[in-house]
Order: structure tokens, then sequence, then C-alpha cells
């Protein structure tokens, strides 16, 4: 699937890192994850079980809905991760496929698409973001839910300021951000992968780069509504706890819970 040279910075990133992503993001607890993005979708009603993970990188959200009881697709700009994901345990009981959130190919109609762990914020600005939501929109039946997270504006300026050493056996993880425009709350994200070769005490080293951008809440409300959404709510996340508004300086994370609506001149499916 072709992928739009715009987020070129977001593939590269993840063609280096990409192999190792499972161990680099090991201390995540995507099941934790999946159960709220589940509570969610049910106290807003969704109306059936199947379910589009889009930006499912390695598949561990993809295989956590699934246990959970949704029929899921999952879609990845990444080759490598996509690959990584197919070889999964249980991953015969998802279909996964590489393409771009901005060009989503057909796939069917789901009763709920969710973007899970903030890969919107590689998009370079409002245009990029709102060329998902057609997509989206033609991928769910009217009434369908899409749920999504972002990071704050308070978190962007945070992990622009942060640096972090993240050593196991045989690798070591060197992440530092710094701000790339602070009026816009962009972050430019550099991570060092030292891998152990197991030759005399010699390493490896990929770095990679990336920009990660900050949306403004009414500005994704506006730009849903325009491509056929009703934004129902936006949450928070706090110390890792739901919170029913989102604070943008305090919060860790927001969630937009948006349901398609029917096409103009149609009655509900």
């Amino acid at each position: 699937m072709h992928s739009d040279a715009s987020n070129d910075s977001a593939q590269d990133f993840y063609r280096g890192l990409g192999a190792h992503y499972d161990a680099i993001t090991r201390v995540q607890d995507y099941a934790r994850w999946a159960r709220l993005y589940r509570d969610l979708l049910e106290r807003h009603a969704v109306p059936g079980r199947r379910l589009l993970d889009v930006g499912c990188g390695t598949g561990k959200s993809a295989l956590e809905l699934a246990r959970l009881g949704f029929t899921v697709t999952g879609v990845d700009l990444s080759p490598e991760m996509i690959e990584a994901a197919r070889h999964k345990d249980g991953a015969d009981q998802v279909v996964f496929v590489t393409a771009d959130a901005r060009s989503l190919p057909a796939l069917g109609t789901f009763d709920a698409v969710v973007t899970m762990g903030e890969p919107l914020t590689y998009l370079p600005g409002e245009e990029q973001l709102a060329r998902v939501f057609p997509g989206v929109r033609r991928s769910l039946r009217a009434g369908g839910l899409f749920l999504f997270d972002l990071p704050t504006a308070g978190f962007q300026d945070r992990a622009a300021a942060r640096q972090t050493i993240d050593e196991t056996d045989g690798m070591v993880v060197l992440t530092r951000g710094r701000p790339a425009d602070p009026t816009a709350h962009t972050t430019e994200l550099t991570v060092d992968l030292f891998t152990a070769t197991g030759r005399a005490d010699t390493w490896s080293r990929v770095q990679e780069r990336a920009r990660l951008h900050w949306f403004a809440p009414q500005r994704v409300t506006e730009l849903l509504t325009a491509h056929g959404f009703a934004v129902e709510h936006v949450y928070g996340l706090y110390d890792g706890e739901l919170m029913e508004q989102a604070d943008q300086d305090l919060h860790r994370k927001y969630f937009v819970l948006a349901r398609a609506l029917p096409p103009a001149g149609h009655a509900d499916a």
C-alpha cells in the first residue's frame, strides 16, 4: 500500500526500531488499555463487535481486543510491524493489513474503529489529520463509534524536556526530547537503540527521529464534525485513571469518542 511522503518520518522511525518495538514497549500494559477501550465503547453502546484497529503496530492492541470478544482487523503503515504481528500467538484470529491511515482500503463495514497509543501524533498538521477521517467514516456503519487518543499539550511540553535510559540484558534505549515548535507544542523525539552483537562486548547502534504533534481538542471536534461524525465525549487520562473531562495542562492524554452519522437523506442503519 502506498504511503504518503509527508509521513515518511514515522515510517522510517519504525523501520529502524520495529524489530525491537515489543522489547522497547514491554512495560506498557496493553491488556489494560484494551479493557479501557472496550469499556468506553460499551459505555457508549457500540452497535456490534466488528472492530478496525488503525495504527495497530505489532498487533498488541489488536490481539488483546480479539481476546475481549471483538472480530478485529488491524492496519498499520509499517510492513515490518505488520509482519511481526502476523507471527504472534493468536494472530490467526486477526486480519492484519499494511495500509496508511489517510488512505484506508475497503476492508468491510465495522461497528467500531479505534486508534490506540497516539499514532496520529506523527501526522504533521491538521490537514494530514483530517485526511484520516473520511476513510474511517467509510469503514464505519452509521451509528458506529470512532475512539482514539492523543497527547495533551502539557504532556508534549514535558516530553520535550525529558530524557530516559532503559537498560536490559543486551539492549539499551536512550530517548531524548526537545522542543521543535514550542508555540505549537511540537516535540522532536530522538531514540538511540544499542543492541549487543554477541562479539567481544561490541554493540550496534540505530538512531531514529520523529516529530510528535499536538492537536487542539476543539479543532479535532470541528474536523470530525466536517467529516460526518458527532463527538459524544472527550475524556482525560491522569495518573493512569480515566477522567470525565480532559485537562490539557495536567493530563497525560485525551480520548475522543465520536459517532458516525448517517449520510444526509438516509435513515440510521
